[in-house]
């Protein structure tokens, strides 16, 4: 049986996975080799250890500097709508963090571009991400609202934090038809989808969430 294949999964993940796995299916995750990947990933090495237990769980958990990593449902959604709408050759991403949904979207395109503005955390998740054997990750640590340093042109813009208004320096860098999924504060707290066109963006989706505020600037530590 097709290890992409559900039952298959859920028989043959690490419980707290399975568990984790069948919930995502439940709250509407149907691409089948992401929920695989998401099954396969030990999550629990992602957060601080004192919440390893948790790791699995439907709640943001802390990840350092006081910043989380996001519920797994969260995670999923935003993958989801990548891999339903993006090209999979370039995608930006900024927020770091942990370095969990960079490892996710590694598995899917081409080339992942990431950015954490935290210096301890940039240093953490690119370590953790060359032991997990992961080549096409490049890292940088810098202010995320300034974007890529040097110009590329990008699939997708994938922005972990919450903001009030897009930086214009990441929906310069996509292509034409590129997936900016961003969260936002107005008029009330969501994540929302969109497809460039032109000076027009078309929304392709909004789900409710909470995440950390986009924040500027570089702190070392």
């Amino acid at each position: 049986m097709s290890p992409y294949d559900l039952q298959w999964l859920v028989k043959h993940t690490e419980p707290r996975a399975a568990q984790m796995v069948a919930q995502l299916k439940e709250q509407g995750i149907d691409h089948l080799e992401l929920l695989a990947l998401m099954g396969s990933i030990a999550r629990h090495e992602f957060v601080e250890p004192a919440f390893s237990h948790l790791a699995y769980s439907a709640t943001p958990l802390p990840i350092g500097r006081n910043q989380t990593i996001s519920q797994p449902v969260t995670v999923a959604r935003m993958t989801q709508w990548l891999l339903n709408y993006a090209r999979r050759g370039r995608v930006l991403e900024v927020g770091t963090g942990s370095g969990y949904q960079t490892a996710i979207l590694a598995h899917f395109f081409n080339k992942v571009h990431t950015i954490e503005r935290q210096e301890s955390l940039y240093q953490l998740s690119k370590d953790r991400l060359n032991r997990m054997n992961i080549k096409n990750v490049e890292f940088y640590f810098g202010d995320g609202q300034m974007g890529w340093p040097h110009k590329i042109d990008m699939d997708a813009v994938i922005i972990t934090a919450m903001a009030s208004k897009v930086p214009v320096v990441l929906t310069d860098c996509l292509k034409e038809n590129g997936i900016l999924i961003m969260p936002i504060d107005r008029p009330s707290s969501c994540i929302g989808c969109w497809q460039k066109k032109g000076q027009h963006w078309k929304c392709l989706g909004t789900t409710s969430a909470n995440f950390v505020p986009l924040l500027e600037g570089k702190e070392y530590a």
